[in-house]
């Protein structure tokens, strides 16, 4: 493992428990549980209800936080178990894809979203498309966090770690009615028709989002967070717009993943992957009701 050459590892989840685990002096687990604890702990709630989970992928980051980056290697350890070993790196920003394989079907599967960082935990679960990869949060009830974090309509709700694993047991005791509510959000997005028009008033929509969170007029700053920076939105609206020559019209989902390719934890940020992808599904929802 080696993140002077790439700034994400992917890495397995016995990988995870083996690095090193950060302890308070009091010897509790820093952030009240370790990250491969995190995954294990949740992997268990939805398996006690018959729902079949299973670790797709884990990545570990770094950045560039002086004070606690994601990733420290510890030179005693590397003296003991080796260069660049798993035992003696220290990782603080991790992400895991967990499917729920109970009813995937041949385009679909619904995937469970674990991120753990230095600012807390994040969970969010929803349609993760299988071609692309593509995680898809349909609502402010698929993400819950412990830490005041966007999960939509402005608000900033902040859990204890119980309550956010509290949330998970819930998502996996009530299965069915939550993936009745997904379902019908995605054929909402399935039904509704984009044209040029529409999605120049989409584009328009998302760089309003984007310099408005960003601006330092105190009359244009909003806190909610963007669906897209500048970079993400000039390449997923060039996506978009090569798939609107081919077609005269698109449905809201295609056009949703077209601009949901870049939205994954080896592409950005970690902390910002499912407050983004929350406000995608918000300004995708917003464009049906201008276009009506």
């Amino acid at each position: 493992m080696d993140f002077t050459e790439a700034a994400v590892q992917v890495l397995t989840l016995e990988e995870l428990e083996r690095s090193y685990h950060e302890n308070l002096p009091t010897g509790d687990p820093v952030g009240g549980i370790y990250h491969f604890a995190l995954i294990q702990e949740v992997l268990h709630l939805f398996e006690k209800r018959g729902l079949k989970p299973m670790v797709q992928e884990i990545f570990a980051a770094s950045n560039r936080d002086s004070k606690r980056p994601g990733v420290t290697i510890l030179p005693q350890l590397e003296e003991k178990y080796g260069e660049r070993a798993i035992e003696a790196h220290l990782l603080r920003r991790v992400y895991a894809n967990i499917e729920i394989r109970c009813d995937e079907t041949d385009d679909i599967v619904t995937c469970l979203a674990v991120a753990y960082h230095q600012n807390g935990v994040q969970l969010g679960i929803g349609p993760m498309v299988k071609v692309c990869h593509n995680q898809t949060i349909l609502g402010a009830q698929d993400v819950v966090s412990n830490y005041t974090c966007y999960n939509g309509q402005s608000r900033k709700d902040k859990y204890s770690l119980d309550m956010v694993l509290d949330r998970a047991d819930q998502w996996a005791e009530d299965y069915e009615p939550y993936q009745k509510i997904r379902a019908e959000r995605m054929a909402q997005l399935k039904s509704a028709m984009l044209d040029r028009e529409g999605m120049l008033r989409l584009i328009g929509s998302l760089v309003e989002k984007r310099i408005m969170h960003d601006s330092k007029n105190k009359e244009l700053h909003v806190t909610t967070p963007y669906p897209l920076n500048s970079g993400q939105i000039n390449e997923t609206a060039e996506n978009l717009m090569a798939l609107m020559r081919q077609d005269e019209t698109v449905t809201l989902w295609d056009a949703y993943q077209q601009l949901n390719t870049v939205l994954k934890p080896n592409r950005m940020d970690i902390p910002q992957v499912l407050p983004q992808s929350l406000a995608l599904y918000e300004a995708m929802i917003e464009s049906i009701n201008i276009n009506d």
